[in-house]
């Protein structure tokens, strides 16, 4: 696993090869369309699926796993963090996106993309001021801490998903709630 911070605001990091090669066939093999799901809360209007974790076959080694590398991951962001508390695991259909926008108070995610595009990082909410683009790669995707600085100023981090999930296809993301203490 490699995590990096993306530039020097130390609060937006790329993370790459998270889970091991089996738990990553799982993912790449599972039946998603096939899976019982339901609108995620707060989305209820997007076209996106959160799958219910009971109908993963996997879930209990992907939690495992996930448990096992938290004291890694706490360690390569370098603030302390509370324990593992979940992922979401969201099929997004065809006709999907999403406009710039913050994560307003969420303290922090961890967020991979398995299949479609990534998410893209701005300096503003302008597509112009591109920051960082998360790559189209299974495994990987980035953290973002949502922590005020000593001021407590806390800088807005913008993103979003700017290309539509085309017809016929889907986009497979996975999203780890990341609490820092404070």
């Amino acid at each position: 696993m490699l995590i990096e911070s993306v530039d020097s605001e130390n609060n937006l990091f790329r993370i790459v090869d998270v889970f091991p090669q089996q738990l990553v066939d799982c993912v790449m093999r599972e039946a998603w369309y096939d899976l019982d799901w339901q609108r995620q809360e707060g989305q209820e209007n997007w076209l996106r699926r959160r799958i219910k974790n009971q109908c993963i076959p996997w879930i209990d080694q992907w939690d495992s796993h996930l448990e096992s590398i938290w004291p890694a991951i706490q360690n390569n962001l370098g603030v302390p963090i509370a324990g593992y508390s979940g992922t979401a695991f969201w099929l997004d259909e065809p006709g999907f996106q999403c406009p710039i926008h913050t994560d307003g108070e969420m303290p922090g995610s961890m967020h991979l993309t398995w299949h479609g595009p990534g998410t893209t990082f701005y300096w503003y909410k302008d597509a112009n001021t591109v920051r960082y683009q998360v790559p189209m790669q299974p495994n990987a995707g980035y953290i973002m801490i949502n922590l005020p600085d000593h001021t407590k100023y806390r800088r807005l981090q913008w993103h979003g998903m700017l290309d539509t999930v085309p017809a016929c296809t889907f986009r497979l993301s996975t999203y780890t709630w990341i609490i820092p203490k404070t």
